[in-house]
């Protein structure tokens, strides 16, 4: 079950293309190892857009009605605060060695042009906006998951993801950091744990042994199986 987790499949290909196309323009050079790790740093806010999407397609059919509009703001606040505070984070611990364009913290909106602004963030930003709107088509409206999940339960979904790949995202800074030398060997290897962590969520599947054995797993006796698989399937989407 292990391996089969990982060979190349339809529900895991926005995975695999996400790597083939970032490794290839790191390896020939058109891609700044930095540019990696601020573009995945950057997808955090590739996934809330792609969310708000979500949950407006859920609502047409969950009952939400002209309340939409109001989880949308709500969302859009929280979900906003929540990358401030990441931003500040990240933003301190890579100026620490004044070897970048950050030199302020504070001045967020000034550090985010020079994000944008980094050799091969052109590649990088369309190649991430790509492998979402895969996901977004296949691996949501396709499968028709916006009929299975309700607007405010989509709304606290990103979360899980993005603490994982946040958490990722800042122990590479400290490689970039530590090995300054070894900036490109570090930009593969975040590459690496982030296919590997969209290849586990991307298992997650209904009708799939991955799902039961968490099902089994988590179950307490407490929260229904049934529950407990919707739960798992939200959080892992």
């Amino acid at each position: 079950m292990l391996f089969s987790v990982f060979v190349p499949n339809r529900h895991n290909s926005y995975a695999w293309m996400n790597i083939v196309f970032l490794v290839s323009f790191l390896l020939m050079g058109k891609i700044a190892p930095y540019a990696i790790l601020f573009g995945y740093f950057l997808e955090t806010l590739i996934i809330g857009v792609f969310n708000v999407f979500k949950m407006v397609a859920a609502s047409r059919y969950d009952g939400s009605g002209k309340s939409i509009g109001f989880l949308v703001l709500f969302f859009m606040f929280h979900y906003g605060m929540f990358v401030a505070i990441q931003s500040l984070f990240v933003f301190v611990i890579v100026g620490i060695d004044g070897q970048t364009f950050i030199k302020e913290p504070f001045h967020i909106i000034e550090n985010y042009r020079g994000i944008l602004s980094l050799e091969g963030m052109t590649y990088v930003l369309p190649i991430l906006i790509g492998t979402q709107l895969v996901k977004f088509i296949f691996d949501f409206m396709l499968p028709q998951k916006h009929l299975e999940f309700a607007a405010y339960e989509i709304m606290y979904k990103p979360y899980v993801r993005i603490v994982i790949q946040q958490f990722t995202v800042i122990i590479a800074f400290f490689f970039f950091i530590l090995f300054i030398d070894a900036t490109l060997t570090a930009a593969l290897l975040l590459i690496l744990f982030r296919l590997l962590i969209d290849i586990g969520l991307s298992a997650v599947r209904e009708d799939t042994k991955v799902l039961d054995y968490l099902v089994e797993k988590l179950y307490d006796g407490k929260t229904s199986k049934d529950e407990l698989r919707k739960q798992i399937l939200l959080f892992s989407e």
